[in-house]
């Protein structure tokens, strides 16, 4: 019993150790392009038309204590502003609440057209960050081996602590019909992670800012029509994404094989040392509607998690600029939306 008991108190170790690092890093996708304000707010408004999305992530389903991610943005282009205006809210929920992280922010994109078929967007996002420890929720060694010694943490601990802070971030993007690019640095402002009212080192985090750098490109191995995706066309889409915040790097290299309407994608994400997680994706695309799951197999040492599942739901809702573009070449090239992945 006692050796159960021990184990159990070294498995929350291990958690709590795990959480001190991840709670100074934001939360990720695996599906990037099916939640494209996260990764760039540069992306507001890309698609002309009204979009609406919807995502879900579940990190390591067989620990008790896992990560769940949801979130939700809504975005469209507006000519009379000369770009995109977007809203987009996440909430990370960590150990069933004792750790939560919610985020709330506004964009707005401006649009240039750099060439005749070459466009460059910039972006501002504010958001508000709200996060909460509760502190009821914790457990320590006292309560697992029946310890009569104190926890080697503050008295406040016990409490439930709720710090809002202001967030900023930036969003440059290029894109052409056959290439696109894009950098986003987000937490421009330094954000402070503790909740303790003592001054000891060892609980005064910042939360670092998060640089995303990405580019890819469309090949078209089967079109019937340059201008509109139709059934049975086929497409290429290979990519490379890194993400960098304090003394965490991620490289993301994959592709999207898209049959339209079905798309399938397979990714890898890894360090400058160790592998992370092999992603597969698949998707399948109906009129305004799209729907997208993707699965990470674990590649580290750490064993039985689950791997990590991911849903995602789109809505494009047709618009008067999207008639616009169909209307004639002219308004087509002026309106033209960014040929990126969807999942």
């Amino acid at each position: 019993m006692i050796l159960c008991k021990r184990r159990f108190f070294l498995f929350y170790i291990f958690l709590f150790l795990t959480l001190l690092k991840l709670f100074g890093q934001d939360p990720h996708f695996s599906q990037f392009y099916a939640h494209p304000l996260y990764l760039n707010p540069a992306f507001a408004g890309t698609t002309n038309c009204p979009r609406v999305s919807i995502n879900f992530r579940d990190q390591w389903p067989s620990f008790p204590n896992n990560f769940l991610t949801f979130s939700g943005s809504y975005d469209q282009h507006i000519p009379l502003f000369h770009g995109g205006i977007g809203v987009l809210v996440l909430g990370d929920i960590v150990g069933k609440g004792f750790l939560q992280t919610y985020n709330a922010g506004i964009i707005y994109n401006f649009r240039v057209q750099a060439a005749e078929r070459f466009y460059l967007q910039f972006a501002l996002q504010g958001s508000l960050l709200h996060s909460i420890v509760n502190g009821e929720k914790w457990i320590f060694a006292s309560d697992i081996i029946n310890s009569n010694l104190p926890p080697d943490f503050p008295d406040e601990i016990n409490n439930r602590f709720v710090k809002s802070q202001f967030d900023a971030g930036f969003g440059f993007m290029g894109y052409s019909p056959h290439l696109y690019f894009g950098l986003a640095v987000h937490h421009l402002i330094p954000l402070q992670v503790s909740f303790f009212k003592n001054t000891d080192n060892k609980f005064q985090k910042i939360w670092q800012p998060k640089w995303s750098a990405h580019v890819g490109g469309r090949i078209a191995i089967k079109q019937k029509i340059k201008s509109e995706d139709n059934y049975g066309d086929i497409f290429l889409q290979p990519n490379i994404i890194f993400i960098s915040q304090g003394k965490f790097h991620y490289l993301h290299e994959g592709f999207y094989f898209n049959f339209y309407p079905l798309t399938i994608g397979a990714w890898l994400r890894h360090n400058f040392m160790n592998m992370d997680a092999f992603i597969i994706s698949c998707g399948v695309e109906y009129k305004i509607f799209r729907i997208g799951y993707s699965y990470d197999f674990n590649l580290t040492k750490l064993e039985r998690t689950g791997g990590t599942h991911e849903i995602s739901l789109q809505f494009n809702i047709p618009c008067d600029i999207d008639k616009m573009g169909k209307a004639s070449r002219k308004k087509s090239v002026k309106y033209a939306p960014l040929p990126c992945p969807k999942f």
